[in-house]
């Protein structure tokens, strides 16, 4: 439990040892096989499970942090037969952490500097699943996983842009597998090529 998954070790290793996908496994069998984990882990499925998201924070206030920006969500977009060139996955930490709203609010700003055309999830956004897929729990990673595909599916998205390195990861490398086929950039990426 005190590999942290960010695949630094595998990087700097000099007989390229890949190891991380066995830590995994290991905790997959430990949650999902024998219910032994670290109790500060339950905190987190339950709050996945209730708040959609691994922090104890309401999921009614996940676009409160777009206030007063008039950002469009995909649900008006989708509505109003609109088209955007991006759907702007804002993460947990960019909705509810209070110095990762910052960096939502300036991307919004830049975006719409830039003209690009993009929309948010809003309330429809859940967590990728990457903490609880990180922390063993397959079964409740897969499932918002799924969740999330069909509805970005459900919506025609084709681009998506985020803050957040976890799920840039997820979006972009594990949702393939069930269904989810998007262009994700990071937000550093995108202002870059701007």
């Amino acid at each position: 439990w005190a590999c942290t998954s960010c695949r630094a070790c595998e990087q700097n290793c000099p007989v390229f040892i890949e190891h991380t996908d066995k830590i995994y496994d290991i905790r997959r069998s430990m949650v999902l096989m024998e219910s032994r984990f670290p109790p500060e882990l339950q905190t987190v499925f339950k709050n996945l499970e209730s708040n959609a998201s691994p922090w104890a924070m309401s999921p009614d206030e996940r676009a409160n942090w777009a206030d007063g920006l008039n950002v469009k969500t995909m649900a008006s977009v989708s509505a109003a037969s609109e088209q955007v060139d991006y759907l702007f996955w804002v993460g947990c930490a960019g909705s509810f952490d209070d110095r990762n709203k910052k960096v939502s609010r300036a991307l919004v700003n830049l975006m719409n500097k830039a003209g690009i055309k993009f929309a948010i999830l809003g309330n429809e956004e859940k967590c990728t699943g990457d903490p609880a897929r990180r922390m063993g729990n397959e079964y409740l990673a897969q499932m918002f996983i799924k969740e999330n595909v069909e509805r970005l599916n459900g919506y025609g998205v084709k681009k998506v842009v985020t803050a957040c390195p976890h799920c840039f990861n997820a979006i972009k490398n594990e949702w393939k597998d069930f269904g989810g086929n998007y262009e994700v950039i990071h937000h550093s990426q995108l202002l870059a090529e701007l």
